[in-house]
């Protein structure tokens, strides 16, 4: 079955403007990540022809927060993430022009760990989101706890739970960390009417109406249980699209 397919551009578009709404949430010792992410990103969509290609986000931080807390709670631990990602990427046709689509076709995995802010660098908590393949034991767009280590809980043996996820790109899995490091902060962010505010919500909501109408569609008159048909599908790649 074929990837999900996005226009290289609206990649490039969305991770610029995360990087734009993030400065002030990002370590400013590896802010430049998210650069290099982008870099790679650009030199995929020149790239001739039509391979495999890797694009990758390496140890992306978030300064330190103890407003994962709604209101004006704070939370018990200082702690910060840092985020790193593997995605498998084909740009389609044999040369670059305008409106190049690429399609993901391997792997797509966003890994996220919580760590202690007070210099031990603990490891809290960790999770992947991610998109599944053709042979996933759980739904597409789904999340897996740990699973790096061969030791429970959660070994790498074992490829369940995957849990139901609505992130769908590199840069969605970014904000879901930052929506829950910074609870009210990030939310106020997003919710300006300047800067890139505007475009990443009206990519953002643009995205996720399809992916609940594509839901939606499914369970008009599922052949099993409405868990096992979404569990089960797997998206056409033209999905997320440009109507």
């Amino acid at each position: 079955m074929a990837g999900l397919r996005f226009k290289i551009a609206e990649l490039e578009r969305e991770t610029m403007a995360l990087k734009t709404m993030g400065t002030r949430f990002f370590d400013l010792q590896t802010s430049g990540a998210l650069e290099r992410f982008l870099s790679n990103l650009k030199s995929i969509g020149s790239t001739y022809g039509d391979r495999r290609c890797t694009l990758e986000l390496r140890c992306l931080r978030t300064t330190p927060s103890t407003r994962y807390e709604p209101g004006s709670r704070q939370g018990e631990k200082k702690i910060h993430a840092v985020i790193s990602g593997t995605w498998e990427l084909r740009p389609l046709g044999n040369r670059p022009v305008p409106g190049r689509e690429v399609e993901f076709c391997g792997k797509a995995s966003t890994k996220i760990e919580l760590c202690t802010s007070d210099g031990s660098n603990t490891r809290l908590a960790m999770w992947r989101l991610e998109l599944g393949a053709d042979d996933s034991p759980g739904c597409y767009f789904h999340a897996q706890i740990l699973g790096d280590s061969k030791n429970p809980p959660f070994p790498k043996s074992i490829p369940i739970p995957r849990l139901p996820s609505m992130f769908i790109t590199p840069m969605s899995a970014v904000e879901f960390v930052l929506g829950e490091l910074f609870q009210d902060v990030w939310a106020k962010a997003t919710a300006e009417n300047a800067g890139d505010a505007p475009y990443w919500r009206a990519l953002q909501t643009k995205r996720l109406q399809k992916l609940l109408l594509w839901y939606q569609k499914l369970l008009k008159s599922p052949a099993s249980s409405p868990w096992i048909a979404i569990k089960g599908a797997k998206p056409q790649g033209d999905l997320f699209l440009p109507d």
